[in-house]
Formats: structure tokens, C-alpha cells, sequence
């Protein structure tokens, strides 16, 4: 406090208290009508950064088309589909043909007249007859398929089904990734609310701040006061520096699940669409909708077939095939001289012991065993989850209704204070206190909120609906 001058009349100094209180009611970070001592704004905000503004929908659809996890995800389908194809060529028939040239450092002829006796030989001249010519040119295209191969054809079913499997699998993983997405956008629409409450935090420290300086002034403060209202305005501008972090940080996992170039922006906040309050039902549709409880199904009836399959192997099979030979070049002068020729072959196969097949057999009835265990007890997890994230969504929503009276309570708390200190009756101590109280409680009510979004997000997961709609 300064030494000289006598201090404000009372009456005077509430005067002027009510006037900067509603000038800075108004605005208060406004820099016009200050009375002296007052300097410009005391900060300036930041502002949100920059990015391009998405609606859940498209934040949801983005996610679905570009991320490249997804995209690496459906690869195993394509992967499935290739199986597949390998799989009909077991079954469908199988052509092939080929083109075979052979040279020889000579030819292999034999003369007749040599094998007489001189006397006969004399009186013929039968010429050399050629036996292997030296230079030998065939082609010849065979076909062949089997006729009844039991095996085979379940195998084609066991690929059919491994491609069910493949598309529920990654359906389960894309899933996630939707709820991912849906999470960081209601974090993000929430911590765009808190920055708005920072802000609101900022400027009121700044009017505490002017109050305090301008008691100062008029000798009827302490600098202790300016100190603290400085340290409060100070830790209020730390408090929105880290809320804009936070948002950024949400903003940027958009990105990345979205594949989009800098910060998405949330534009708009849907109000989620409430399952319900009948667990039973709940956990009914859980067990009928949920794709993951679909591939656990789809494997119980993908190791069956692998299971028959298994068995074919013990039967006979019947395989046709069929061959076209030509000869290009001049046959030897032995034998038939028709260049083409064609012949049909059926083959017949029993099987009698091979050891593998029956370790292979008990390997998929053991296979198949562990699948329908494992679809059990994911059936038993889904019901628990149902349950559990149920639970958890109440409690939020009650948690979210005592945030809010808590914030109101303290909200008033600091304008009860705060008017105390303006008129002189408090202390800045008490105002200090009294902030502290209302920013943890903004902080509280943001969390809570947050928290609802997430546990009904948990919850329309743990019931298997469509992430896709729920911003619909």
C-alpha cells in the first residue's frame, strides 16, 4: 500500500467496485473505460488449431474406407478367396500340354542284307531301315479330373467356409476401429468443451486480477492480493494451454484413424442412442448381433468340416484321364506309322493303412472340441460384458448429475467469494481457493461427461450394434 494520500472513503470504494464489477461483466477482457492503472487485455487466448471439419459420420465412414489397418484387414478375405481357388482346382479337370525335341548324335538303322548269310545277301538290296531317327519331335495334351474324390470336394467346402471366418474376423477388428474412432470424437467435442470453460477461467482470473490492482491502486488493497490474482491468472493460462493439448492430441489419433491430412475438427456432437435398461434383452441381442460371437460360430463349423473331410481320406478314389501323343517328325521305319494317337485311363485307389491319416483325424476332432469350448465361453464373456458396461453407463450418467451440482455449487461459491472480495469484506485468498474449487469441478464435470460417452459407446459395442449408425 502506498504511504501517501488518505485512503478512498468507503462508500466511494464500493462505488467504484460495482462499476468495474459490471463493466467486466460485460466484457472482460475489454480494454475500453478502464479507470486508471488498468492496462489492455491480459491475454491473449488461443485459438483452436486449425483442421478440417468433420461430422461423425464422416469421421466414421473415413475410418472405414481409409484406414490402412482395416484395408491390411481385408486382405486375409482376399487371402480366403484364394484358397478357395486352389481348393475347385482339386476337383474341376486339369489340362496340360507339352512339346518334347530330342536329338541324337545319330541315327539307329539296321539293314536286313546284314543279317542273311553272303550267298542270300548277294541278291537283295533292302536299304537301311531306320529304327530311332535322329532328330525326334513329339507334342501331346493331357487331361484328367477326378471322378469320385470325397476328400477334395469337403476341402472346397472347408476353403468356403475359411472365408466366412476371414470377413467375421476382420468385421470384429473394423469394429474396433469404429469404436476407437467414435471414442477420440466425443473426447475431442468434450475437451472442446473444457477449453471453452478454460477460457471462461482465463477471463475471470484477468477480472480478479484488474479488481486487485485497482485496489492497489486506490490504497485499499495489498500487493499480496496482486500476487496471488497474477499466480491464479497465470495457472488459469496453464490450465488452457493443456486443454488445448489434450484436444490436439485427440484430434490427431482422428487423423490417423481417419488416414486424413492435419487436425479433424469436430463439428457436431449427436446424442448416442440409448440401448435400453433390460439386461436381458441386452445380452439376448449381444449373443444373436455380436460379430465376434459369429466367428467363433463359423469356426465351430469350419473345424466340422475339417473334421469329415478328415474321414474322406479312408475311401477309395476314381480319377479319369486323357491323352493326345502326335509325332511331328517322321517315325522310325518300325512299328505303326500313325503320328496320333489317344488313349483314356481310369485309375482306382484304396486305401489301405497310412498312419497319418489317423493322427491327422484326432488332431481336427481335438481342434474341433477346443473351437466349441472357446465359442462357450466367449458366449459367457459377451453376457458378463453386457453386464458390466451396463452398469458402468449408469453409474456415469449418476456420476455426471453429482458433477453438476457440484460445478453449480461451486460456481456459486466463487461468485459469493468473489463479491466478498470486491466489496471488501473477503480476502483474495478466499477467491484463490474458490477457484481452485470451481476449475476442478469444470475439470470433473468434462471427465464425467467424457465418461457417459465412452461407457454407452462400451455398451452398444458389448451389444453388437452397428457402430456405422449410431451417429444416424
Amino acid at each position: 500500500m502506498k504511504p501517501q494520500g488518505p485512503p478512498l472513503p468507503v462508500p466511494l470504494f464500493f462505488l467504484l467496485a460495482f462499476a468495474m464489477t459490471t463493466a467486466f461483466a460485460v466484457s472482460p477482457v475489454a480494454a475500453e473505460n478502464h479507470p486508471a492503472g488498468f492496462e489492455g487485455p491480459l491475454a491473449d487466448l488461443p485459438g483452436v488449431t486449425p483442421g478440417p471439419a468433420m461430422t461423425l459420420d464422416q469421421v466414421l465412414a473415413a475410418t472405414d474406407r481409409r484406414n490402412l489397418t482395416i484395408e491390411a484387414a481385408r486382405l486375409e478375405v482376399a487371402k480366403a478367396e484364394a484358397q478357395l481357388k486352389q481348393a475347385w482346382g482339386l476337383v474341376l479337370p486339369g489340362a496340360q500340354a507339352k512339346m518334347t525335341l530330342m536329338h541324337r548324335d545319330h541315327a539307329d538303322v539296321f539293314n536286313f542284307a546284314d543279317s542273311l548269310p553272303p550267298s542270300m545277301a548277294a541278291g537283295f538290296d533292302m536299304g537301311d531301315t531306320v529304327i530311332m531317327p535322329q532328330q525326334d519331335l513329339k507334342g501331346s495334351l493331357q487331361v484328367g479330373m477326378p471322378l469320385v474324390n470325397l476328400q477334395n470336394w469337403y476341402t472346397v467346402g472347408v476353403a468356403r467356409k475359411g472365408i466366412e471366418v476371414a470377413a467375421l474376423s476382420i468385421e470384429d477388428a473394423r469394429r474396433q476401429l469404429l469404436l476407437a474412432a467414435a471414442k477420440a470424437y466425443y473426447g475431442a467435442i468434450g475437451l472442446r468443451a473444457l477449453i471453452t470453460m478454460r477460457e471462461d477461467a482465463v477471463r475471470s482470473a484477468e477480472h480478479h486480477l484488474r479488481i486487485a490492482r485497482a485496489r492497489l491502486e486506490a490504497e485499499v488493497g495489498l500487493r499480496i492480493d496482486v500476487i496471488r490474482a497474477e499466480t491464479d491468472l497465470a495457472a488459469a493460462r496453464q490450465l488452457l494451454l493443456e486443454a488445448h493439448k489434450e484436444h490436439d492430441n485427440l484430434r490427431d489419433m482422428l487423423g490417423w484413424l481417419t488416414d486424413a491430412d492435419g487436425l479433424p475438427l469436430p463439428v457436431d456432437h449427436a446424442p448416442l442412442p440409448e440401448p435400453g435398461d433390460d439386461r436381458g434383452e441386452l445380452e439376448r441381442r449381444a449373443l444373436a448381433e455380436r460379430s465376434d460371437l459369429a466367428a467363433r460360430q463359423a469356426m465351430v463349423e469350419l473345424a466340422a468340416k475339417q473334421v469329415d473331410a478328415s474321414w474322406m481320406q479312408f475311401l477309395p478314389t476314381l480319377d479319369v484321364g486323357w491323352g493326345l501323343d502326335h509325332q511331328f517328325t517322321k517315325p522310325g521305319d518300325l512299328g505303326s506309322q500313325k503320328r496320333t494317337r489317344w488313349a483314356l485311363v481310369f485309375t482306382l485307389s484304396v486305401p489301405i493303412y497310412n498312419h497319418f491319416r489317423y493322427g491327422d483325424l484326432d488332431y481336427k476332432r481335438a481342434a474341433l472340441l477346443q473351437a466349441k469350448l472357446q465359442r462357450e465361453q466367449e458366449a459367457h464373456t459377451a453376457t458378463r460384458q453386457v453386464r458390466e458396461a451396463h452398469r458402468n453407463w449408469l453409474s456415469a450418467v449418476a456420476e455426471v448429475e453429482i458433477a453438476e451440482r457440484q460445478l453449480a455449487l461451486a460456481n456459486e461459491a466463487l461468485q459469493l467469494t468473489q463479491a466478498s472480495y470486491e466489496a471488501g469484506t473477503g480476502t483474495s485468498l478466499d477467491v484463490t481457493d474458490a477457484r481452485s474449487r470451481m476449475m476442478m469441478a469444470e475439470a470433473n464435470v468434462i471427465a464425467k461427461r467424457i465418461a457417459v460417452s465412452t461407457a454407452l459407446l462400451d455398451l452398444l459395442q458389448a451389444v453388437g450394434s452397428d457402430v456405422m449408425k449410431i451417429g444416424k
